[in-house]
């Protein structure tokens, strides 16, 4: 059989050797029917008949692929069963000459890879620039044989950011049309119906509410097997934010809530509907699943606070405070003596640990006030050398620095610090669970500097900063400060060049002991990781100084290939195209590291500094 497909894909149709797809006198409607009715004869009760026909279409290869994918549900099982062997016999060579060698490098061995493998390869795809995996994306939409790949490869095009170019978008759409023949696989249909909005340069909400729609009927009837909720559930929310992008807010949102039904009534799966809805700006899609599962939300902190969120973004802040009470009590500390001597120790931490974890959450997600309110109560009602105590504190006090609240930060750990001074079991405690009593002294020394800069006594600020870095030269942003410091002072900047010079060169020693060390394949060699961890320290100083911009920027575009979707490598990126004076560059970077973090300050403000100095330099 293998062979027998081997010479017809030689003879007539190879992927990737000859097109996207079939020739085009392999589509005319007699050759549909002439496979059609081979197919047919897979059932045949006469076994010559049936072993003509599987040969037939073994020979005709991926000329025949579309109709034996749909033949694998056929209602005669032996029809179904031939079907998907000779679907599985197929050998597809899935790159073309024409495709990037990047695309190629994915794409090797696609075929022979597991299931999470090759969702892993159009992962990579989707993320070439500048849409570089389209053609390669379209031909796993079509030929994939796994449905749910087919379905990843259509949805990853979909949630790709289109073109701002006409021109451009009209060709994706060709492009599209092209790969995916006369293919009528359900991603397919997708994907036809995309290609239609980017050459309409809109979206078609009628044409979409009909696949939708048919995709629902297919759930309750006998093709349930080729359709899944997850699957339906996903086409809904990228549906929806292509409406959204499209500045269609109002079928967005009617789309989103005609299909509320497919969302499980789970803790889990609320919370990552409340999220995904807070995150494409749908918040009355939140509120009105409050509306829907209203004991499901009263009795989880993250749902109330979802809907607390929601409805402060719909101009409410009384009522969301409300909710965001609600959700601080239902885990609550103990309120006196009593109620603390009725829970043992263990209990308590373990409240502390519920309220941290939301205290995280919310912070991620930028909510900054319920953040500190959650981490104070833990503070506040536990002693101050237990461990969750500590802890956080020392989170807190990291986010107050993103947010530049460099007193709160002081006022935060110098108690602590005090502490810890006069109680060397406590210090020995903490080192045992890796608090540094150092790094928390420089941070307090790094901040008050910082304070004094804020107040414009720039002269106190100086020994403040040296001392913070003396305690922790590990951290480089404190250099960076003191850089910024004052450039017109030459003992200071005498003094400031000094450690510059001797940090990046122990940084390029670093990266030139790891790259040594990855070469020689030693036993406990360093990973990728360290390499770009490394790469990205020598970037991030010398673009935040000075000194060899150009080698910053291909240290840290390097991190980056190592690292592709790391927030912070992108970061940095983005700020050695500034250093560089590449704006533009700069800009785009920046915003696709927001876009994975969206609500760090630090990253804001440096978009926002950079955004300001790309349209000053445009004027």
């Amino acid at each position: 059989m293998t062979l027998l497909v081997l010479l017809a894909l030689s003879s007539n149709v190879v992927l990737g050797d000859s097109g996207d797809e079939p020739s085009q006198t392999s589509q005319t409607g007699s050759s549909e029917s002439a496979v059609n009715r081979l197919i047919e004869q897979l059932g045949s009760e006469t076994y010559a008949t049936r072993v003509r026909a599987r040969e037939s279409l073994a020979r005709l290869g991926l000329q025949a692929f579309d109709e034996l994918h749909l033949a694998q549900y056929h209602p005669d099982n032996e029809i179904a069963m031939t079907a998907r062997h000779l679907v599985s016999s197929l050998l597809v060579s899935w790159s073309k000459p024409s495709d990037s060698d990047e695309v190629r490098d994915i794409l090797h061995e696609y075929g022979a890879q597991s299931v999470d493998e090759r969702r892993s390869r159009i992962v990579r795809l989707s993320e070439l620039p500048e849409r570089a995996g389209l053609q390669a994306l379209v031909r796993l939409t079509r030929f994939e044989t796994s449905l749910d790949l087919s379905r990843v490869a259509a949805l990853a095009i979909m949630q790709q950011d289109a073109s701002d170019v006409v021109d451009r978008r009209k060709q994706n759409a060709q492009q599209i049309r092209e790969g995916l023949g006369h293919s009528e696989r359900a991603a397919a249909t997708w994907l036809m119906a995309y290609a239609g909005d980017l050459q309409q340069g809109t979206y078609d909400a009628e044409r979409w509410s009909e696949i939708v729609g048919k995709q629902r009927r297919q759930l309750d009837t006998a093709s349930n097997q080729q359709t899944t909720r997850d699957s339906v559930l996903e086409l809904v929310r990228v549906c929806v934010r292509h409406a959204w992008l499209s500045d269609k807010f109002d079928d967005a949102l009617a789309l989103a809530t005609a299909n509320l039904d497919l969302i499980p009534p789970t803790t889990r799966d609320l919370t990552e509907a409340c999220r995904w809805a807070i995150e494409n700006g749908l918040h009355p899609i939140v509120i009105e699943l409050q509306k829907r599962h209203l004991q499901m939300f009263d009795a989880q902190p993250m749902l109330l606070y979802s809907a607390a969120e929601a409805i402060k973004a719909e101009g409410d802040p009384g009522r969301a405070q409300l909710l965001a009470d609600q959700a601080m009590e239902i885990r609550p500390f103990p309120n006196d003596a009593a109620e603390l001597e009725a829970i043992s120790p263990n209990e308590l931490e373990e409240i502390a640990q519920t309220h941290r974890e939301i205290a995280q959450e919310l912070q991620k997600r930028g909510l900054y006030e319920w953040a500190e309110r959650e981490y104070r109560g833990i503070i506040d009602h536990l002693e101050m050398d237990a461990s969750p105590s500590v802890s956080a504190r020392d989170l807190l006090a990291t986010m107050l620095a993103d947010l530049e609240r460099h007193q709160d930060v002081v006022d935060l750990l110098t108690p602590l610090i005090d502490r810890i001074e006069s109680d060397d079991q406590l210090k020995n405690r903490l080192n045992a669970l890796r608090f540094s009593y150092d790094e928390m002294r420089s941070n307090i020394l790094w901040h008050s500097g910082l304070l004094k800069v804020q107040q414009g006594d720039v002269e106190a600020a100086k020994p403040l900063l040296v001392k913070a870095f003396r305690l922790r030269p590990a951290n480089i942003d404190i250099l960076i400060s003191m850089f910024r410091l004052d450039q017109n002072d030459p003992n200071w900047s005498e003094t400031v060049d000094l450690l510059l010079n001797q940090n990046i060169q122990r940084s390029k020693q670093e990266i030139a002991s790891i790259e040594v060390m990855m070469k020689q394949q030693a036993r406990f060699q360093p990973r990728g990781y360290e390499l770009a961890q490394a790469l990205n320290q020598y970037a991030w100083l010398v673009s935040n100084t000075k000194g060899d911009y150009e080698q910053a920027l291909r240290f840290s575009l390097k991190s980056v290939e190592l690292l592709p979707n790391d927030s912070a490598l992108l970061d940095t990126c983005a700020r050695c195209y500034f250093a560089v004076g590449d704006y533009k560059n700069a800009v785009l970077t920046q915003r696709k590291a927001v876009r994975l973090t969206p609500h760090s300050p630090p990253m804001l403000r440096q978009l926002r500094e950079f955004e300001a100095k790309l349209e000053a330099e445009s004027l």
